[in-house]
Formats: structure tokens, C-alpha cells, sequence
């Protein structure tokens, strides 16, 4: 078995290092990406939305995304081809969701307030689920958003944007 040479050793493990340091700042990113984001123009508002559209970034939702990261009265609007029981949970969140469930013309149908968040992901059994609603579309925006504060079930939203996605139309 032949050794390895001290400095290479060194120079792999600083290599590993900084990959791996340079994926977790990725993940962490906000999607810079201008055909993921939308406006949602609400009765008094007008909020930036990230729109998760791919099952990939349906998944990944807000996990992994830290407070200071994520601007207060932004969201992210999770688009669904059709109407289904939608249920969401919080593994490794930072902040506390409020969810606003949408018909297919994105009139908010229901409300839930105040999901907590979990750091982590196990043990599952702790991580907080929403409550199962039978919707189109789901809002979701941190707890402490002044503009989610104002939504009601009733309000009439509408998704304003250049590049409208298909699966809405």
C-alpha cells in the first residue's frame, strides 16, 4: 500500500473542506433565478413570490433557509397542476409559516397560522405538519409578515408575472 504524501493529504482534506462548505452556502441561497419568481398582487399588497413549481424545489420548500436569509413579507408559492389534499411539513425550517391554501383562481380557500418551525429533521415524529386542505395552490410566508398578516380566507389573489408557468394557465 503506498502512502500518501503529507501535503497532498492536507491539500484534499482543505479541498473537502471547502467544497463541502461552498455546497452548504448554496443551499442556503436564495434562488436568484428570475423565471422562479413572480408577483402576487393581494387587495392591499404586493408581495414577491418564489414560485416552486418542480417537484425538486416542491420538496425543499423553506428547508435549510435561515431567518436573516429570507426577507419578511417575501413567499413562496408552491403551483400544483391540480386540485389535491395538500400537506406540509416543517423539517429544518428557521422561522414559523403561516399557510394560505388557494383554488385554482388563487382565492384563498383556507388559512393556517403559525406553523411552528424545526431545526432538523429528526426525530420526524417532532417535526410540525400543517393540517391536510384540499387546494390548488399553497402560500406559504413567514409568521411575522406584516402583508401575510393581513390575508383572509375570501381575499382574491393574482399572480402577476413575465413569464407566467404553464401549469397555471
Amino acid at each position: 500500500m503506498e502512502m500518501m504524501p503529507q501535503s497532498v493529504f492536507k491539500l484534499n482534506r482543505i479541498l473537502s473542506f471547502f467544497l463541502l462548505t461552498l455546497l452548504a452556502a448554496c443551499q442556503n441561497q436564495v434562488d436568484k433565478d428570475p423565471s422562479k419568481w413572480a408577483w402576487l398582487i393581494a387587495p392591499e399588497d404586493k408581495m414577491l413570490v418564489r414560485l416552486a413549481i418542480e417537484e425538486v424545489d416542491q420538496r425543499r420548500g423553506f428547508s435549510g433557509t435561515r431567518n436573516e436569509d429570507w426577507p419578511d413579507d417575501h413567499g413562496m408559492l408552491f403551483i400544483f397542476e391540480e386540485d389535491g389534499m395538500r400537506g406540509f411539513w416543517m423539517p429544518d425550517t428557521h422561522f414559523d409559516l403561516d399557510l394560505f391554501y388557494l383554488d385554482s383562481s388563487f382565492k384563498i380557500i383556507d388559512i393556517e397560522r403559525k406553523v411552528p418551525h424545526f431545526v432538523g429533521r429528526y426525530p420526524e415524529s417532532r417535526v410540525p405538519r400543517a393540517r391536510v386542505v384540499w387546494a390548488r395552490h399553497v402560500l406559504e410566508m413567514k409568521a411575522i409578515s406584516k402583508v401575510g398578516a393581513k390575508l383572509k380566507v375570501g381575499d382574491q389573489l393574482r399572480l402577476e408575472s413575465p413569464k407566467i408557468p404553464p401549469q397555471i394557465k
